[in-house]
């Protein structure tokens, strides 16, 4: 089954030296190399920063957009994974394997597989289903 890893970061000032962020970011790297190869995982990457965001709203049915950063929020989407396992505990130990442990916070939920009502089309094509 596949699941979709949401990686929270809290805002706030970055207490971290830039020595210190390049050892995190290679380390990041190199553990999502190998959950890829290991089959854990079949995506992984981090997001750009909050400035870089557009957050789109229908209030009334109207749509609505508003540029990042938005000062409301404590944390943020990082990042994100696709990860492969047999059960939510598994995803869970891959999530949290490594690197982030102390870093982030993880929302954690099985993709959806859903089929067309007429068509039995399904998202297949995006990757293969076990």
């Amino acid at each position: 089954m596949l699941y979709l890893c949401i990686v929270y970061a809290e805002d706030g000032p970055n207490p971290l030296t830039p020595s210190e962020e390049t050892a995190i970011k290679d380390a990041f790297i190199e553990q999502d190399h190998k959950l890829f190869r290991e089959g854990k995982v079949i995506m992984a990457s981090p997001l750009q920063g909050r400035e870089t965001a557009a957050n789109i709203r229908y209030p009334n049915g109207v749509r609505s957009r508003t540029d990042g950063p938005y000062a409301e929020t404590k944390e943020y989407v990082a990042g994100f994974l696709v990860i492969s396992a047999a059960n939510m505990d598994e995803a869970i130990a891959t999530a949290v394997e490594g690197p982030f442990e102390g870093f982030a916070s993880f929302e954690i939920r099985p993709l959806l597989d859903e089929k067309h009502s007429q068509t039995g089309q399904d998202r297949s094509f995006f990757w293969p289903r076990a």
